[in-house]
């Protein structure tokens, strides 16, 4: 069962019914309403553009639907025919599953068994099954130290909660725009408007939403199946917390600064394009080093302090638009937003970033970039240097005399060490290194790579006979292939990772005849996309961009006993897009004299629960007799 991987969905028992589609339906209405009301002269979003730096999710999504009378009336004739038609399509019938009966059965036994807990490996090794008074020790060798955590009284937690709560509010009301009430009494506030409206409302609406229902992050842990022995790590999940969207407004800030940072990069293609860039002297040598628990032992006061002198640079000022005070004070209630809850008892994490808020891997790349900068300036010897968040690769030129080089390389691993505390674990210079995903070698003046896969990888592929929406497997091919024609420099290994993976998916229940065919076209469309530039790339996302724009959104749970998207799709055309005798729908106009800007349809496909919804962890609370207290050293 828990081979067939986490993200596998079981067939829902039923199938959609007319009703179940009521509300994904008025959202399409929504969403064609806004397209017809706005037009082709659409202004929706200007005010998100006038202020670059916000991210939109940093923000509520809107409610907003145009009357009927402020739309045509052939168009709300068109939608009324299309629901009419899905309504006749839609049906409560009872569906086959896709898990034998013993499958099925041992499904509710796993759920049911409260001695077990379906906990998650780090480094994507798949699901592992742990015994409930483990998995409790495990997370309390964490909690219970109190060197990074106090275990707190849930009135204590409760009283610190109110307090995060009452900061949240008090920030926003000191950096909201002025109000009326201000604005009629000539009231001067300091640093009104540094937060624009919408972002005031997102952040207390969903503030208030979490205080009212699950305000604390949730402690779980992630099993390193990789080490011997086999160690944890702990993660906060903050998401519904009250720290939550604060956090995303932090993030949306200090991302783009974290991505302007010399070392950063964002993922292997960009890894294996700097890296084809660079020319070796003769005597080059490649390193790689990772912190130890980067965020555990990032200390939250120098983290503050960092990214506070950071911040006031008028340089970084005038470079990223922001409000220095506004953000110093967010990533402030941020990292003091530490109280995090397991089962029945309350902790609060007094050392470190919680790993699992928002801004996390944010602060990590800012915090240490500065270091880095008197690190490349006095460390001449470095002559290439590249971090992702705790995992930096670097080419160190040795000194001609070796006593001198051994010495500059043991203070090069001194200096690297003397920043707050954070230590940093090397892998001695060589001529070959495991970075990432990659293996990273020097051939000559080049540095070569090719593929790293781990020795205990699973390859849980989704099987072709989950519940997923069709096309997935086109996907998953040619992201697949794309990645090993970019990241391996040798035809042979391209070759060999190619079969490995027509392999691999023939043991998932995938066919060779249909896998074949779309390998090949997946590769000659790769290989395609890699010889164009830089500007034909930007213009094909600029196209896809452009073409999304002008389509209309059906969204569903996915059942593959419904009706098919081609289906929809048909009648989509023959009622709303192109009725038969009538205009196109892009040709009318609305109350304004302005054309529709809808060419097609698109379904969104959404999953039912997957098995890891079904064996979810993070809330350990919710398991019947449970009691962590009980587990606590007296």
């Amino acid at each position: 069962m828990l081979g067939l991987g986490q993200k596998f969905v079981p067939t829902p028992r039923f199938t959609t019914t007319a009703k179940d589609m009521n509300e994904n339906l008025f959202r399409f209405r929504r969403d064609l309403y806004r397209a017809t009301f706005w037009g082709d002269d659409s202004d929706e979003e200007s005010d998100d553009k006038a202020a670059p730096h916000v991210k939109p999710k940093v923000k509520l999504p809107s409610e907003w639907t145009p009357s009927e009378s402020e739309i045509p009336p052939e168009i709300t004739h068109r939608v009324m025919c299309f629901f009419d038609e899905i309504e006749k399509l839609y049906s409560k019938r009872e569906a086959r599953p896709n898990l034998r009966p013993f499958e099925l059965k041992i499904l509710r036994t796993i759920r049911a068994d409260p001695s077990i807990i379906i906990a998650t490996a780090d480094k994507g090794l798949g699901p592992v099954a742990v015994e409930i008074h483990r998995y409790i020790a495990d997370a309390l060798k964490h909690l219970e130290d109190d060197t990074n955590y106090d275990i707190i009284t849930r009135e204590e937690a409760a009283t610190l909660t109110a307090k995060i709560v009452r900061e949240i509010i008090h920030w926003v009301e000191r950096f909201q725009p002025m109000t009326e009430s201000e604005r009629r009494k000539g009231i001067r506030r300091p640093n009104a408007g540094a937060l624009l409206d919408k972002e005031v409302t997102y952040i207390k609406t969903m503030t208030h939403k979490a205080d009212a229902t699950s305000p604390n992050a949730y402690f779980y842990l992630l099993y390193k199946l990789h080490k011997d022995p086999i160690k944890t790590r702990p993660v906060c999940s903050t998401c519904g917390s009250i720290a939550e969207a604060l956090g995303k407004y932090v993030d949306a800030c200090l991302r783009p600064m974290a991505q302007a940072q010399k070392s950063f990069f964002r993922d292997s293609n960009v890894l294996k394009k700097r890296l084809d860039e660079v020319r070796l002297p003769p005597n080059a040598q490649v390193f790689t080093t990772d912190a130890t628990a980067m965020y555990t032992n990032m200390c939250s006061k120098a983290v503050l302090e960092v990214l506070t002198e950071y911040l006031r640079r008028p340089s970084t000022m005038e470079r990223f638009d922001y409000n220095a005070d506004c953000l110093i004070e967010a990533i402030g209630i941020v990292l003091r937003s530490n109280i995090i809850k397991f089962g029945d008892i309350f902790a609060v994490q007094k050392k470190g970033v919680a790993m699992g808020i928002c801004p996390a891997p944010s602060l990590a790349i800012i915090f240490f970039a500065i270091h880095e900068d008197f690190l490349m300036n006095k460390w001449k010897s470095i002559i290439f240097w590249l971090r992702f968040i705790d995992d930096v690769l670097g080419i160190w030129i040795p000194h001609p005399t070796r006593i001198t080089d051994d010495q500059n390389w043991k203070n090069f691993q001194e200096d690297m060490n003397k920043f707050h505390g954070l230590p940093w674990e090397f892998v001695p210079r060589t001529s070959q290194v495991e970075f990432m995903d990659l293996v990273v070698r020097i051939e000559g003046d080049r540095l070569l790579t090719d593929l790293y896969e781990k020795p205990m990888a699973l390859y849980l592929y989704i099987p072709p006979h989950s519940a997923h929406a069709p096309g997935g497997i086109n996907g998953l091919v040619t992201g697949q292939m794309l990645r090993i024609l970019t990241l391996c420099s040798d035809p042979d290994r391209i070759k060999t990772h190619t079969l490995n993976f027509l392999h691999r998916l023939e043991d998932r229940g995938y066919s060779r005849e249909d896998l074949v065919p779309l390998i090949e076209t997946a590769a000659k469309n790769a290989r395609k996309y890699l010889q164009r530039s830089d500007e034909e790339r930007q213009e094909i996302i600029q196209n896809r961009k452009d073409s999304l724009s002008r389509c209309v959104r059906l969204h569903r749970v996915f059942h593959p006993d419904d009706p098919s998207g081609s289906t929809i799709q048909k009648l989509f055309k023959e009622t709303i897009l192109e009725p038969s005798g009538k205009q196109p729908l892009n040709e009318l106009e609305n109350l304004d004299r302005s054309k529709i800007p809808v060419d097609r349809l698109m379904m969104c496909n959404h999953r039912a629960p997957n098995l890891g919804n079904f064996l979810s962890y993070r809330d350990i609370g919710k398991r019947p007799g449970v009691n962590i207290s009980s587990y606590l050293k007296k």
